[in-house]
């Protein structure tokens, strides 16, 4: 099958399109409700700010992406213009994302969590010659070591693997 020449072009453009703008995505992360959505008003300052974390459950050294929505509570329409710092802590280690930039208030941050347990996600949001503060928990379960044992089927690969390595090794001796 032969294509034109315009073919190649339109997917080629269309792939190298596709690949710049996945690393993009997570900046313009608009939180939808859910189970681990969490909320925290200032009524003083007329500022609700929205926590979300993806998976729902994060795991232990694979990368979680923590959400924020940041809007007027009395008209709902994002604050424009912030520049935002996000620590993530468990009460022993920290770590920073420091100078997060937002044109249209949604923002979000890729993390791994080193251990289990509740770990507490620090907001500071700069906007409008004003500091705002928050604070959110994620509560990361503990997750045991996989164990061959665990799972049927990996046992029955396991004894697949070792029977064929067993049958190769018993027939090359066999042809000395």
């Amino acid at each position: 099958m032969q294509y034109s020449r315009m073919t190649i072009i339109f997917i080629f453009v269309t792939v190298s399109v596709t690949i710049l703008i996945i690393p993009f995505h997570s900046c313009y992360a608009h939180i939808v409700d859910s189970n681990n959505t969490q909320v925290w008003k200032n009524t003083n300052d007329n500022l609700k700010i929205q926590f979300g974390y993806n998976p729902e459950k994060p795991i232990i050294d694979t990368f979680t992406n923590l959400q924020f929505s940041i809007t007027n509570l009395g008209t709902d329409e994002h604050i424009k213009d912030l520049v935002a710092q996000v620590t993530v802590t468990n009460g022993q280690r920290l770590f920073k994302f420091q100078n997060i930039s937002s044109q249209n208030g949604d923002f979000s941050v890729d993390y791994l969590f080193p251990d289990d347990g509740t770990h507490q996600v620090l907001l500071r949001i700069d906007a409008n010659d004003t500091i705002h503060v928050a604070s959110f928990n994620v509560f990361v379960p503990h997750q045991s070591p996989p164990s061959i044992l665990d799972n049927q089927g990996n046992l029955i690969v396991g004894i697949g693997i070792l029977a064929a390595v067993g049958t190769i090794t018993i027939l090359i001796l066999k042809k000395r």
